[in-house]
């Protein structure tokens, strides 16, 4: 991945070029941004500008012997680390990066913004949860231990430090010191979820989304999309480039039916067709069961967004729009928001593996009481 071919991010890339330049690494430092931000491509570009023999003042050569095997992913001073489940013929225990690193390589040269859904799909295991495990950190600590092989720095690019819950701590160490030259980055969609004991020990990037017109060209230039549709795809992609690309491709997993399936049934209170419901949900896997909660919110938080404003910008499809106009008689502001902390609560409690089926019956008969006005809703569940 080049510097270049990441649209837009001119103040993240000239700090971390600059860095590097100024041999002025940060040993430990986390690229932050929610999914589809570019936080990986970022740090795989400014690994490759690290690992050049032949840089130039505004990215990697792409031509020497260390940028040919970076932009493979194969270069023997390039390490990763990532979430990942049991691999057939091994133990969970006994399985970790190592064991997907060529389903790795080829899903970053073919889709070097995706999420943890797509990377699951790509280990065919939608329904396990992937973590980052003792044995990982275990490796990690090997790994960076020893001496460089080819470079002058060992670069290390740990995706998702949310998913190593408390085995984080077996790396705080080396986190706080490592050998000389040795550089760890660290790409995060969620700070609350990482140890804070991490968080107080790495220099933070923040990594800004990106904009409407920067996705919509990228489909534009890359993909043969027309203008407007490119625009509208961006809009819905909520300016996630990945989703966006997945979605032109047909890879995209639209949840709109199946929330607006849930609020009907729900405001009904059809307890077959809430059952119906709840089954089909709990078929998704704790990944898919999350992106639809994530995708609720953010359809709810538009809508109040535009029940305030009246903005012709919401950043909702047209069909989202049609049917938020014939919700408009039903759930008004307040209503609204006490459903965002409904969805909130139960996005936490997935995170912490809740019974889902018990969860979702639950919210169901929450979310019910909510929109038909009913105050005696036994109180939300605490997490």
């Amino acid at each position: 991945m080049y510097f270049r071919d990441i649209p837009g991010k001119s103040e993240e890339k000239r700090a971390l070029i600059q860095a590097v330049n100024d041999d002025k690494i940060p040993h430990a430092q986390m690229m932050l941004g929610r999914a589809g931000s570019g936080s990986l491509p970022l740090a795989l570009a400014v690994a490759a500008y690290i690992l050049c023999t032949n840089r130039d003042a505004t990215d990697s050569c792409g031509a020497c012997p260390s940028c040919i095997k970076a932009h493979k992913y194969a270069h023997p001073d390039l390490h990763f680390a990532f979430p990942v489940v049991k691999q057939s013929g091994l133990k969970r225990d006994e399985t970790s990066s190592n064991s997907w690193l060529k389903e790795w390589r080829s899903a970053l040269a073919e889709r070097p913004y995706m999420d943890i859904t797509s990377w699951q799909s790509v280990m065919g295991a939608e329904n396990s949860q992937p973590n980052i495990n003792k044995k990982e950190c275990l490796d990690i600590v090997h790994k960076l231990g020893m001496k460089s092989f080819e470079s002058r720095h060992k670069v290390l690019i740990l995706w998702l430090p949310e998913y190593l819950g408390k085995e984080g701590n077996r790396l705080l160490k080396l986190i706080e010191e490592p050998a000389p030259d040795t550089v760890i980055i660290m790409v995060a969609n969620r700070q609350e979820d990482i140890l804070n004991t991490i968080i107080s020990r790495v220099q933070i990037t923040k990594v800004s989304p990106f904009s409407i017109e920067e996705v919509a060209a990228v489909l534009q230039a890359d993909h043969a999309v027309e203008s407007a549709t490119a625009r509208q795809i961006a809009v819905m992609a909520d300016s996630n480039l990945g989703r966006a690309i997945d979605m032109v491709s047909g890879q995209h997993t639209d949840y709109s039916t199946a929330l607006f399936d849930w609020i009907r049934t729900a405001y009904k209170m059809e307890p077959v067709g809430l059952q119906q419901w709840v089954d089909e949900a709990a078929r998704w896997g704790r990944e898919g069961q999350k992106n639809f909660l994530d995708y609720s919110l953010h359809f709810f938080r538009e809508y109040i967004f535009w029940q305030l404003s009246g903005s012709s910008e919401v950043r909702l499809s047209r069909a989202e729009q049609e049917t938020a106009t014939k919700m408009k008689q039903i759930i008004d502001i307040p209503k609204a928001e006490k459903i965002v902390l409904l969805l909130d609560k139960a996005y936490a409690a997935v995170v912490r593996n809740a019974n889902v089926k018990i969860l979702l019956t639950a919210d169901s008969m929450k979310l019910a009481y909510i929109m038909r006005g009913i105050d005696h809703q036994p109180p939300l569940y605490e997490v």
